[in-house]
């Protein structure tokens, strides 16, 4: 039975407000699979199941969650494949530990979600070993861009700093149904057992980032000056004690340098 025929038995239209694109290519899917490096010892949870396209890839091996928000789509994964667990919940409101503390996680993330998503999972970091997306191909590459070039962000930061990312294929919008109007791009992140930055505060760290950011065209100094987050006086005395230059931009630090000035600011409020 096609995905189509599937949806018309259970009455559902897929949602463009959700993203719901279902991934058929047979190819992509053993792809995910085999960008993985899953073995046979791991703990697998999977992202939005769906009618199982994935679920069916990953079915043989001994520990299988997959959590998926729709109810019909939850009675149709527990019907085809008895020895996966499933768990009809929002993703954003599990906690990942009640499957295990070395987990490898996957997920066809919808765009929408995606960003939300991402950091429920990296806020876990701590039980999953390691995640494979597949997401936009501009918000994948995102995700892996080199910090300290323009097309570093928040994203780029906030996930490298808890994660070694790799970039997988890249798969055509005619890979899924309904099509999709853009390209995707699987990425792989390894999760850090411990954090190979010294950062003194990681709430602190992430809150400066952002501020940072904030305004990608004005010179971080000024950026941060007008979010009130530190006055003057200190941000001057910890870009200096940073070794830092005034007319940098966010995008142009390293994941080291913004931790040093992380540091360096604690420091000095203190």
């Amino acid at each position: 039975m096609s995905v189509r025929e599937d949806l018309l038995k259970l009455k559902i239209i897929p949602s463009k407000e959700r993203g719901q694109n279902f991934l058929i290519d047979p190819a992509a899917l053993a792809g995910i699979v085999e960008f993985s490096d899953v073995s046979e010892s791991d703990s697998i949870v999977e992202i939005g199941a769906g009618l199982g396209a994935l679920t069916n890839e990953l079915k043989h091996f001994p520990d299988v969650t997959a959590i998926e928000i729709e109810s019909r789509f939850c009675n149709e994964l527990s019907s085809r494949f008895p020895s996966v667990k499933v768990v009809n919940a929002n993703v954003l409101e599990v906690a990942f530990e009640e499957f295990g503390d070395q987990l490898v996680v996957f997920g066809n993330l919808p765009y929408s979600l995606s960003t939300d998503i991402l950091f429920h999972v990296i806020g876990q970091a701590y039980c999953i070993k390691r995640a494979v997306f597949l997401l936009q191909r501009e918000f994948a590459e995102r995700i892996a861009a080199r910090p300290g070039t323009r097309e570093a962000s928040v994203l780029t930061i906030s996930c490298q700093l808890r994660a070694r990312t790799t970039l997988g294929m890249i798969v055509p919008g005619s890979s899924f149904y309904p099509q999709a109007g853009v390209e995707s791009r699987l990425v792989r992140l390894d999760f850090y057992r411990e954090l190979p930055y010294r950062i003194e505060d990681e709430g602190w760290f992430h809150m400066l980032v952002r501020a940072a950011f904030s305004q990608r065209r004005r010179k971080m100094f000024n950026a941060l000056l007008s979010t009130g987050l530190l006055t003057k006086d200190l941000l001057e005395k910890a870009f200096s004690a940073a070794g830092l230059d005034r007319n940098v931009r966010a995008e142009m630090l390293t994941i080291e340098e913004f931790a040093e000035f992380a540091n360096q600011t604690l420091k000095l409020k203190s």
